[in-house]
């Protein structure tokens, strides 16, 4: 015999319309009998289809990096767990701000000149904000403009499309009016650490994999050398050892994975892995001077600039590619 499921369908229907929509229940109360008294405790019934939550472990606390052309970077961090810069009040007494985001390495644009774009925006404390392209249009114009007849003796040519070599770097810093008042090509933690507590930032040329492995755990780290990469250091927070600074840890400015805190001894294996696998590594200390105002001046700092950068090598900074979705998460 065959069933008419019009039956059900209407009955169905008839409820509906009785009992009105299905309402979502409230907590039940259960009764516990315990000696001397009844306890009523509330008890939430959970939906059959319900998705329980779950815990992952396994996973970094590294946010998805966007496309490249970005014009924002994401923290890698929380920042509500991140250490503490212990050099702020030095740096923001030397004109630094010290709360700016990296500006993206962009299709066009490579890691030396969003790195340089970077210190010229923090180098402009209590001024008007600026976009990161004012940033990196301001800088290309300082560029063009060391390029033009000089009125010192010596002469650099500077081309940021193609990369950024240590002296090239220097000698833009120069015409921004930033000071390198001294160049690490054999790592020095301690004298790094003592430079960024007088309130001056680093400029590190390093392996782009290298630097990137100190921020992520064991099973995501790339095995294989990167790319020689300018990164930024605005940061510095102490470890327990006061007397060896290798535990330090630094914050750094990444143009392509955005900002993140490293260990000093891990900023040590990737400025070694650049100088192997690259030909070129180190630190630059950078201080912002007040004082440069004409253009011999800046010319004249440039120059100084450039004979710090000699023992970093010939190396060219490029940068390299973000991290993907699959990678990161």
């Amino acid at each position: 015999m065959g069933v008419n499921f019009n039956i059900f369908t209407a009955r169905s229907r008839e409820v509906a319309t009785v009992q009105g929509p299905i309402q979502p229940q409230e907590p039940t109360v259960v009764e516990r009998e315990r000696p001397g008294r009844t306890v009523q405790v509330a008890r939430r019934v959970q939906d059959t289809f319900e998705a329980a939550p779950v815990k992952r472990d396994d996973l970094p606390k590294l946010f998805v990096p966007d496309a490249p052309g970005a014009k924002e970077l994401p923290r890698m961090e929380d920042p509500d767990a991140a250490p503490v810069n212990e050099a702020a009040e030095a740096q923001a007494e030397k004109g630094w701000e010290t709360n700016e985001d990296a500006v993206a390495q962009q299709t066009e644009t490579g890691c030396g000149e969003a790195s340089l774009a970077y210190l010229n925006k923090a180098s402009r404390k209590d001024e008007p904000h600026r976009s990161a392209d004012q940033e990196l249009k301001e800088v290309r114009a300082k560029a063009s403009e060391i390029n033009q007849p000089k009125t010192t003796e010596k002469k650099v040519d500077v081309n940021l499309k193609d990369g950024a070599t240590a002296e090239e770097m220097g000698v833009v810093l120069g015409e921004m009016g930033i000071d390198v008042t001294e160049g690490f090509e054999k790592y020095d933690a301690n004298a790094i650490s003592a430079a960024l507590k007088r309130g001056e930032f680093g400029l590190a040329l390093v392996d782009s994999n290298a630097i990137l492995n100190s921020a992520l755990p064991a099973h995501k780290q790339r095995k294989e050398p990167g790319e020689l990469h300018w990164v930024t250091i605005d940061g510095f927070n102490s470890g327990r050892n006061k007397k060896d600074a290798s535990d330090d840890k630094y914050r750094v400015k990444d143009p392509v994975n955005g900002e993140y805190w490293v260990k000093a001894k891990d900023l040590e294996k990737a400025i070694e892995q650049g100088r192997q696998s690259h030909g070129g590594g180190g630190v630059l200390a950078v201080e912002k001077r007040k004082d440069v105002d004409t253009r011999e001046q800046r010319e004249s700092l440039a120059e100084s600039n450039r004979h710090r950068t000699h023992g970093l090598g010939k190396g060219n900074g490029r940068g390299s590619r973000r991290l993907s979705v699959g990678e990161s998460s």
